[in-house]
């Protein structure tokens, strides 16, 4: 039985949402595969960026800095390994074992489910943003008056990455396709946004379509504000973020089905 079987019956009672959200963060942290790919993996990165920044420190010149190129990178794909293998595998998951049939089969709307599964993933979230902007705080990399800009850019970024989690879970059926198809999705997106290689050594028509991509405004976004690297415009790549969260969260509720079979 899974924690989510014993959220209560009706999303209109007092508490309901705070029960439903406590089911959820326990359900995260009891599924192994998302406890790694969360919690573990960005580490794993981090620490191997620590590593590189011992063998070549920066001696203040224009030469690569490992430390100032993996803070972003790891902040970025912490993210995306919440939103897609935090939320988009497990919500697959229990589609599958029919623990969300059950819950289909009571009053609870799908607004309210969707919007418990935020809370504890926004927690890890700040975690991470917190444990990583301090590293950038004690490099020198972030300056104090950026923080308000980097807090905004990474309330965007998280918006559009979970609502596209919410969106690729709400069409995917089967959780091992899904862990499969994003496991060669996420570090795709990464290196198309630049954030592990410049986009300049891409060819021609694969840099014109990385410049576009979403990833690509919120992988530029946080090089600005943790690291202070240049870019272009701020207010462009937070309208791209934005618009790109509110369209996948429009389609991920209208989509949102309990069961395989779901009639609309």
């Amino acid at each position: 039985m899974t924690a989510l079987t014993a959220v209560p019956d009706t999303d209109r009672r007092p508490g309901a949402f705070a029960e439903l959200t406590r089911a959820n963060a326990r359900e995260l942290i009891r599924d192994p595969r998302s406890f790694f790919f969360v919690l573990i993996f960005p580490l794993v990165f981090m620490a191997m960026f620590l590593f590189m920044g011992t063998l070549n420190p920066s001696d203040g010149g224009g030469g690569f800095d490992p430390m100032r190129a993996g803070i972003p990178a790891v902040l970025m794909m912490a993210f995306m390994s919440l939103a897609f293998f935090g939320t988009a595998t497990p919500l697959i998951s229990l589609r599958q074992k029919g623990t969300l049939r059950m819950l289909g089969t009571t009053p609870l709307r799908r607004t309210t489910f969707i919007l418990a599964q935020a809370p504890v993933r926004f927690a890890i979230a700040i975690g991470q943003l917190a444990a990583l902007s301090a590293a950038a705080l004690a490099t020198g990399f972030l300056e104090p008056s950026a923080i308000g800009r980097l807090l905004v850019t990474c309330a965007l970024g998280l918006a559009m990455l979970f609502s596209t989690g919410y969106l690729v879970a709400a069409r995917m059926r089967n959780a091992e396709l899904a862990n499969g198809v994003l496991a060669l999705a996420m570090p795709v997106l990464l290196m198309l946004s630049g954030v592990f290689l410049p986009l300049e050594i891409l060819p021609g028509t694969v840099r014109a379509v990385a410049e576009h991509l979403p990833t690509t405004y919120f992988a530029d976004a946080l090089r600005q504000d943790l690291v202070g690297v240049a870019g272009g415009p701020i207010v462009t790549a937070w309208l791209v973020m934005a618009g790109v969260a509110v369209a996948a969260a429009a389609a991920a509720v209208a989509l949102f089905s309990w069961t395989d079979g779901e009639k609309r």
